[in-house]
């Protein structure tokens, strides 16, 4: 059943006295589920398995998804997730396909992975992409890594210095790695490149970034790497 607002039936009753035939009603709509803290439409840019760019839009209410617009149309897909640590999330989509979120202290950037291997970068209340430069990487970023299911006990602090498309990250667990990027699609924000890290391992590297430039997804793939599982992860706020 609908609920009216004070102000809409106050509303209602000004316009019956001032002689007026149409009522107006303000109707709210409450969201199914749990409050989680990520109501609002979340915007960026998402990288498919083939290295394909779109945009990507996510209307969340409560617990769901419940519009989903990529490159602009929307799609038939609604979803569910559910939180699975501090920042940390899981959910399924209507199509069946499973995915994992990292969100930023303030509930305002996440980074998604799907089981498919789509990745995304997506900011609450953003509307569009301003167009990235190489230099946007520049600084400090400082967030977590997380890797295999994304359990509270694989993700980790982590901290990262970028310059001149090298990226040197630390781990509180004693992993360090290097990230070089040497490709960038400046319309989207996807940076593109190889890795290393202390433990012998090397292979690809991406990064996307958010709209507002403040915020960092990344993933560090050895060469073997069959799906998200085999990756490291980041979310990585500018500091």
């Amino acid at each position: 059943m609908a609920a009216y607002l004070k102000t809409g039936a106050l509303l209602v009753a000004l316009l019956a006295l001032a002689g007026c035939s149409d009522e107006t009603e303000i109707v709210v709509v409450d969201c199914l589920g749990p409050d989680l803290g990520l109501d609002g439409a979340w915007y960026g840019a998402m990288e498919d398995d083939s290295g394909t760019l779109f945009t990507l839009e996510w209307e969340i209410c409560g617990d769901r998804i419940v519009r989903e617009y990529v490159n602009g149309f929307a799609s038939s897909v609604s979803g569910r997730l559910w939180q699975a640590g501090a920042g940390a999330w899981r959910g399924t989509l209507s199509d069946g396909t499973d995915f994992r979120v990292l969100t930023d202290a303030a509930r305002r950037h996440l980074v998604m992975v799907n089981d498919v291997f789509e990745f995304s970068v997506l900011e609450r209340g953003a509307v569009g992409l301003p167009g990235y430069l190489f230099s946007d990487l520049d600084g400090h970023w400082s967030g977590r890594n997380a890797w295999l299911d994304w359990a509270p006990d694989v993700i980790d602090s982590a901290w990262m210095l970028c310059g001149a498309g090298r990226c040197d990250v630390a781990e509180a667990g004693g992993v360090s790695a290097t990230l070089w990027f040497d490709v960038l699609d400046d319309d989207f924000g996807m940076y593109r490149g190889e890795f290393s890290d202390s433990l012998g391992q090397a292979g690809i590297a991406g990064a996307l970034m958010s709209p507002d430039l403040l915020f960092l997804g990344t993933y560090a793939c050895p060469a073997d790497f069959r799906g998200p599982d085999d990756c490291t992860f980041g979310a990585l706020r500018f500091d």
